[in-house]
């Protein structure tokens, strides 16, 4: 029973003198028990793009007679709000002879995040249109890249 005693003994006094040694210490000599670990944080963005225009519509003034091009600068204006590249196009509907003699003139057709682009309407060739109102509808298409 005193070798069983004995030896318990001289495992606390292991314990009391040896584990301290291998423990990390902090400021001041006081035992720091700490520990940390590190996680990642991972999220995806997509690419987002909106457009708006600020007129629904734009009218030419009254052309003098005899007239045979005119240029609207600034007719509209069109917003672009991304996050990423992006790219503008325009298609042109209505009747032939119309879109034959109107042409858009974007002031950027592509660029990265927010754009202001101002749109000129230029009309040619008046003095061969036959009187009357023409109309042509323009569709304004923004791409993200």
């Amino acid at each position: 029973m005193r070798k069983i005693l004995f030896g318990l003994f001289v495992v606390m006094l292991g314990v009391t003198f040896v584990v301290p040694v291998f423990a990390k210490k902090g400021p001041g000599g006081i035992l720091d028990a700490s520990t940390s670990v590190d996680t990642d944080v991972i999220w995806s963005v997509p690419a987002f793009i909106e457009l708006s225009v600020s007129a629904d519509s734009f009218v030419f003034p009254e052309f003098d007679p005899g007239i045979d091009e005119y240029l609207a600068e600034d007719a509209v204006i069109l917003y672009v709000s991304s996050n990423s590249d992006w790219s503008l196009t325009y298609e042109l509907d209505g009747d032939a002879e119309a879109i034959a003699h109107l042409e858009v003139i974007l002031s950027q057709d592509s660029g990265n995040g927010n754009a202001t682009v101002s749109v000129d309407y230029l009309l040619t060739g008046l003095r061969d249109m036959a009187p009357g109102t023409y109309e042509v509808t323009v569709v304004y298409t923004a791409t993200a890249e």
